[in-house]
């Protein structure tokens, strides 16, 4: 393939990724971290404990999401924006407390009800964050 035609093909699928909207891009990534608190939610039932490469692979979609909020700082009056920084937060602080907990095995048995609180949480939290989504 010629630089040329590489070059148009990179134009293109940059092009491609900025067509997308906001709200659909959001939605990806409610998605993505809401599969993510389900994974770990489930690995707290089964008693699978995390190691430390796991947890590099819940905090990376929180890291794309702090991405997301940056690359749209336009829209920070949406209260979608807004929510979806709080929604991170949480889900931040529950990946943090996951990890702190993960070290002994007492306090890791101990996890499984927290979480559930978190889960449910962030599931509500991502509800209304798509409600608000929809009613634009």
């Amino acid at each position: 393939m010629s630089r040329r035609s590489v070059g148009l093909l990179a134009t293109v699928l940059l092009c491609g990724c900025l067509w997308r909207s906001y709200e659909s891009i959001l939605d990806v990534h409610l998605t993505v971290l809401l599969q993510m608190t389900d994974k770990l939610h489930g690995m707290a039932d089964s008693g699978h404990t995390p190691t430390a490469a796991d947890m590099v692979e819940f905090s990376y979609p929180a890291q794309r999401g702090r991405e997301f909020l940056r690359a749209f700082r336009s829209s920070s009056d949406r209260p979608s924006y807004q929510r979806f920084g709080e929604f991170l937060d949480r889900y931040e602080a529950m990946v943090k407390q996951v990890d702190a907990a993960r070290v002994t095995e007492a306090d890791w048995r101990s996890e499984p009800a927290r979480l559930q609180q978190d889960h449910d949480a962030l599931k509500r939290l991502a509800a209304d964050i798509r409600r608000e989504l929809a009613q634009r």
